[in-house]
């Protein structure tokens, strides 16, 4: 068996090297053929990440002739359940397995399959709870007269205007006013 390896950190000054060698720890104990390693340095967010997508490229072809793709941890190729569903189904789509060392996932097998998609399911539900909770959270505090945002700042527009008119840049006076220069300027045309 073959196996190409994705490992990924968010920022430059982290390192790399953990999630490289549980990758070939991994394939070392397993008797895999490690044939292509793809690290990245940014954030999971970011689906753009250069060696994700010459991954993504080299599997179209399956230049290595790779059954599978290996990770350390499922955050590392994909940050929301839905991008990391897709993911594995490009895979998939590419008779590619998928294997997550540290949460045991091998997709090479039915019961792996089944373990992943039960995985997300559970990670999906809890998402859904906790956006519920939020959404319940936020109407019972509305309820009780909490405002949310940024406390609206006093701005007296006569004052602002005489000191525009002194000569003062507005920079300086929206600082002194403890306001942005954009709050200033709306609440100049707010209040002609």
């Amino acid at each position: 068996m073959k196996a190409i390896g994705y490992a990924r950190v968010s920022t430059q000054d982290q390192k790399l090297d953990v999630q490289i060698e549980q990758i070939k720890r991994y394939c070392e104990y397993k008797s895999i053929d490690l044939v292509r390693l793809y690290t990245d340095k940014a954030s999971g967010a970011n689906t753009d990440r250069p060696e994700f997508q010459e991954m993504l490229i080299d599997i179209e072809s399956n230049a290595h002739g790779a059954d599978v793709i290996i990770v350390w941890k499922l955050d590392r190729i994909g940050r929301s359940l839905k991008n990391l569903i897709e993911i594995v189904d490009i895979f998939k789509s590419k008779e590619l397995g998928f294997v997550c060392i540290n949460a045991n996932i091998d997709t090479t097998s039915n019961e792996g399959r089944l373990f992943f998609h039960m995985m997300a399911s559970f990670a999906e539900y809890e998402r859904e709870l906790i956006n519920e909770r939020t959404t319940l959270g936020r109407e019972a505090a509305l309820a009780k007269g909490v405002k949310f945002g940024r406390p609206v700042v006093d701005v007296d527009v006569s004052e602002v205007m005489r000191r525009i008119a002194d000569g003062v840049p507005k920079t300086k006076v929206a600082r002194d006013m403890g306001i942005s220069r954009s709050t200033l300027h709306r609440r100049l045309n707010n209040g002609k």
